[in-house]
């Protein structure tokens, strides 16, 4: 159960069922996913929900497989990528 806790700015704190305090990006994932947002165009928007409903699996299995694809020939070509920190 997810509780909430008055931070001293006033703002509630988001928490696990652990009582840990988790950031909004990581709330309702998977251990190791982060939720982002990303600007796509809409016709390739469509082509990848269609292809997400046609072979029955989740748009982010879609973009998962589509952004390890392109990382992989990167890292063909021009060597390992380290991610960036912020």
């Amino acid at each position: 159960m997810v509780t909430k806790k008055k931070a001293g700015s006033g703002r509630p704190v988001r928490t696990d069922k652990d009582n840990k305090t988790v950031s909004s990006v990581e709330k309702g994932t998977k251990p190791g996913e982060k939720r982002k947002a990303y600007i796509v165009n809409s016709e390739l928007a469509g082509k990848i929900d269609a292809i997400a409903y046609w072979d029955r699996v989740n748009i982010k299995d879609v973009v998962h497989e589509a952004f390890t694809d392109r990382v992989t020939k990167y890292e063909k070509k021009n060597g390992s990528v380290k991610p960036v920190k912020k």
